[in-house]
Formats: C-alpha cells, structure tokens, sequence
C-alpha cells in the first residue's frame, strides 16, 4: 500500500513539473529599430543635436545636445508596427557635463485617434556614461503608430546620447 501512495505521488509529481515545462514564458524582447549614433541620420531635430565623432560610449561618436534653456529634444521617430498588448522599450545610454538640473529619456507612443502613452526615466550626474531605460504599456485594442524618442533637459549643459534601441516585447 505503501509503495502505491509513493508511485502516485510520484506520478503527480511528473505531471505537475511536465505541465509546467510546457508553459511558455514571456516572449523574447526584439529590436523594432537601433540607431548607434555614429552619425545623424535619422535624427529629428538637427537644429539642437550635432555628431560628437571624439566623444562616445563605443569609440565611433555620439549625438550631443547642448541647451541654454529648458528643452525637449527630438532624437529619433520611429513608425511603430501597430502592435498592440506590448511593452515597448527605450535604451539609450547617456553622459552630462556641467548640467544644471535633469536630463530625462522620454518616450512617446502616439496613436492615430491623437491619444498617447508618455513615459520617462530621469537620470542625475555628470561624467559617466549611464545606461538609462525606460518603457511604454500599449494595451490589447491599442495599436500606435508612431513612437516618439526624446531627450528632457530641464535646465542648461551638455548631454551626449549613444547606442539607442526601441525594443518590443509581447505582453503574454
């Protein structure tokens, strides 16, 4: 009797680990756009950006943005893929020298009805280069069609910008 509890136990213990083998996890994150940023192109607002080719996180130029008052700086625009029920991510690794106040990664997610998704992350400091990332939630029934990718500087200075990704992840 003993040795029959112990197979089913054991049987329902392979059920169990076998059924959730078979659950898929959260699909894999994928590039929707890179831009290095080893050159200009594709960058929005080409009167507040200029190409730093001696001053990078990987050795082949960056993107510097000098302000002398508050600003929003477009960066990239980025037709979206429609997807909806999405995490849609922005990476960017960013540097500061002499910055008064903030420089915060902001994304835009626009949808054709003019509704949007805003998200930021902000980063302090001055010096190193800081990974920075920040992300969007597009809900099932939503599909964008534009993501927006914008540099914040809420005071004065210099901020460089290299190695930026939109990436997308499916929800479930």
């Amino acid at each position: 009797m003993e040795i029959n509890r112990f197979m089913a136990a054991a049987t329902l213990a392979l059920l169990v680990a076998a059924t959730g083998c078979n659950k898929k996890g959260p699909a894999a994150p994928s590039d929707i756009e890179y831009f290095p940023c080893d050159s200009m192109e594709k960058v929005v607002a080409t009167d507040q950006v200029t190409f730093d080719q001696g001053f990078s996180e990987d050795g082949k130029g960056s993107l510097k943005v000098t302000v002398e008052q508050p600003a929003t700086v477009r960066l990239f625009d980025v037709p979206a893929p429609g997807a909806e029920s999405a995490k849609y991510i922005f990476k960017a690794k960013v540097n500061m020298k002499d910055l008064l106040g903030d420089a915060s990664l902001q994304m835009v997610i626009h949808f054709p009805n003019g509704g949007e998704v805003n998200a930021y992350q902000t980063v302090k400091g001055t010096g190193a280069w800081t990974p920075m990332e920040v992300f969007g939630i597009v809900q099932k029934g939503q599909k964008p069609d534009m993501v927006k990718l914008n540099l914040l500087v809420s005071g004065t200075g210099t901020c460089w910008v290299d190695d930026v990704h939109l990436v997308q992840q499916p929800l479930h």
